[in-house]
């Protein structure tokens, strides 16, 4: 399964430290981040816990399924602040997001 075979998620990449793995997922490929485009909105949320691309892709999962996303851009620090950049075709509610982030098991957070 890929993340973009769940709904509403359109695009979605783990970007992850040169040969930053741990032995639950495989090396992920560094991406660069898509502009957004026309009549969509980007944010950046810091958050903390993720150790690998099985987390990012729980986090990933978890708010591309918020109503309005159309990409999520996961830049993995293992075990620091993970830098999450959504686009979506409206402004998110940060209440949604952060609910999303705590359901899938991590923390939003402002540092």
């Amino acid at each position: 399964m890929n993340l973009t075979d769940i709904s509403g998620t359109q695009n979605s990449d783990v970007n992850s430290p040169a040969g930053g793995s741990c032995g639950c997922c495989a090396p992920q490929q560094v991406t660069a981040a898509q502009p957004a485009t026309e009549g969509t909105v980007s944010a950046d949320y810091a958050v903390t816990g993720l150790t690998c691309g099985s987390c990012a892709g729980r986090v990933s999962s978890a708010i591309g399924a918020l109503n309005g996303v159309e990409n999520v851009q996961i830049a993995l620090v293992p075990g620091g602040v993970s830098t999450v950049s959504v686009t979506s075709n409206q402004p998110l509610e940060a209440s949604s997001v952060q609910d999303a982030v705590e359901k899938a098991g991590y923390q939003l957070t402002t540092a």
